[in-house]
């Protein structure tokens, strides 16, 4: 399987038939399209963040921040699998690059 670097992790590249039991818990990543509208919610705790949530290939994705994507980008997410769903640290379109702290 072919690994990646970004920043200081690597990520295996996988496809949707890839995403199994033997990579939970490992760094991934997955290029596909948006299925519906992401989902971007503020949160107003202590420290005000925002979530966003939206679905590849059928699989849940969740990033800490508020990237400008919308329903039919093709994106390529980086993050950890955690076996229903992929916490993102790296959104990556044609245009941009958005990143969140680990």
């Amino acid at each position: 399987m072919r690994r990646v670097k970004l920043g200081h992790h690597y990520y295996y590249v996988v496809t949707p038939d890839d995403l199994n039991g033997k990579l939970r818990g490992k760094n991934v990543v997955l290029e596909g399209e948006i299925e519906d509208k992401p989902v971007i919610e503020f949160l107003p705790m202590e420290l005000p963040s925002w979530r966003t949530t939206f679905k590849i290939h059928g699989v849940r994705v969740d990033f800490a921040g508020s990237p400008c994507i919308g329903k039919g980008d093709t994106v390529k997410v980086y993050g950890r699998f955690l076996g229903d769903a992929i916490i993102a640290t790296a959104i990556e379109t044609e245009r941009a690059l958005f990143t969140t702290e680990e």
